[in-house]
């Protein structure tokens, strides 16, 4: 097998090839989720402003998987690069997004090229491995080099041209006005309501039950917003609105209002349910109904904070996540440090993550719901009242207090403790995942 490319037509390139870079092709192929998790760190290090939430980090590893496998795919088969380079779904997905959120093209350009360096520096490190001696190393550097220069130099082309594009059209829809609109509203600005109806067709006047609907992951072929949007329209259909307002807040997560005419009763909040097989991996949050525009804002703030306890939460993907339903967590953990602190100083060893503590930590959680009562307790936890008696003296002797005292302090540290455990455990694994190399990597081989 013999490249394509002119730029490997020599004996010795053409040797170098098929000794060293097909087989260090092979290994990117396997290894792109790696090498995307290190380009991710070296990038969001020199441009923390495009990397700032965890959904870009999600969107940029997809993104830069997807070009890495295909980079890898060219110099496998020897193509030309400039002939070969194509923008693979996500790297698409993420230069229209880019022109719809209003980055800076120089912004977006600038995160390729720092992937470009910190994608060559890993492929280098591959190409070692491979080579046999000094000689072969240095001329396999050299070609792989401009096969990628002149890969990226291409690929770079088509994305200025589809962001351009991109941005013009977007510029130019009703889309844009929609989203002005919507941002005009959730900042407090004065706003019009006739105007407001006009331009998002839908009407601001109603009861509002706003919504977040978010995916944790991006994999090539999925239709992240088609799921989005499924996961809405069925938490519509059960509020009996048929065209819920949807506004996409990036490529992975929507934001969305659910208005009627009339009061929507609590209930149907609580028993809001959507189809996962339409939505496989979606997360939805909504907060409390509200009237008008004021309502249209208020509702959407609390459908943000739902969000976020949800995620503090690990809540499974599939759930819905009420806002009237945790409140006191999210209005305990706006400042998450002191939360923390709080419950560990209000329920000091009660608050250990072992299986004995935590099973006493929870029979005093329902007991304080029970309104201390001992049969009550008994029933709903399943147990006999003896057992939640010797259960109670146990938490009140590892307290060092009655339970009478600090009381709602008391009942407040118990309903965050689940809450405070889950969202530290998560943070220690993800500081691990960074220290291991499988953070979420970004961009077009390994930018934007």
């Amino acid at each position: 097998m013999e490249p394509d490319w002119a730029g490997a037509a020599s004996d010795d390139r053409r040797r170098v090839w098929s000794a060293v870079l097909r087989p260090a092709a092979a290994e990117m192929m396997q290894r792109a989720a790696e090498l995307a998790a290190a380009v991710n760190t070296y990038t969001s290090e020199r441009l923390p402003e495009l990397l700032a939430s965890p959904q870009a980090l999600e969107v940029n590893r997809a993104s830069t998987e997807a070009s890495i496998r295909d980079f890898a795919e060219v110099l496998l088969a020897g193509a030309d690069p400039v002939a070969a380079a194509r923008l693979g779904s996500p790297t698409l997905a993420y230069a229209q997004d880019g022109a719809q959120r209003g980055i800076s093209l120089t912004t977006l350009l600038r995160s390729y090229r720092l992937g470009h360096a910190a994608t060559s520096e890993q492929v280098n490190a591959i190409l070692g491995s491979h080579a046999r001696n000094a000689g072969d190393l240095k001329l396999a550097t050299e070609l792989c080099s401009a096969w990628m220069f002149a890969y990226v130099d291409t690929a770079l082309c088509l994305v200025e041209e589809v962001y351009t594009a991109e941005r013009e059209r977007w510029i130019r829809s009703a889309a844009a006005s929609q989203a002005e609109t919507i941002s005009a509203i959730l900042a407090g600005q004065p706003v019009d309501a006739d105007v407001a109806t006009r331009r998002l067709r839908h009407e601001v006047g109603r009861v509002h039950v706003a919504a977040i609907a978010w995916l944790d992951s991006h994999e090539e072929g999925r239709d992240t917003q088609a799921m989005l949007e499924a996961a809405i329209r069925d938490l519509a259909a059960t509020v009996g609105n048929q065209k819920p307002l949807i506004q996409p807040l990036g490529i992975l997560s929507v934001a969305a209002w659910i208005s009627s005419h009339s009061a929507v009763p609590s209930k149907v909040l609580d028993e809001l349910r959507f189809r996962t097989a339409s939505a496989p991996g979606v997360r939805v949050a909504v907060g409390e109904p509200a009237r008008g525009l004021a309502g249209f804002r208020t509702s959407h703030c609390e459908a943000r904070e739902a969000q976020r306890v949800a995620v503090l939460a690990g809540r499974p993907v599939g759930s819905v996540t009420r806002y009237h339903n945790v409140s006191l967590s999210a209005i305990a953990t706006v400042d998450f440090e002191q939360a923390s602190a709080f419950v560990r100083r209000e329920l000091g060893p009660l608050s250990a993550d072992d299986e004995t503590t935590r099973r006493l930590a929870a029979t005093l959680r329902a007991y304080l719901d029970e309104n201390c009562s001992r049969g009550r307790t008994a029933k709903r936890l399943h147990v006999h009242e003896n057992t939640v008696a010797y259960r109670i003296r146990q938490a009140e002797e590892i307290l060092g207090r009655p339970l009478e005292k600090r009381t709602l302090e008391l009942r407040t540290a118990l309903a965050l403790a689940d809450l405070v455990t889950v969202a530290v455990g998560a943070s220690a694994a993800a500081v691990a995942d960074g220290e291991n190399g499988t953070a979420a990597g970004n961009g077009l081989l390994g930018a934007g």
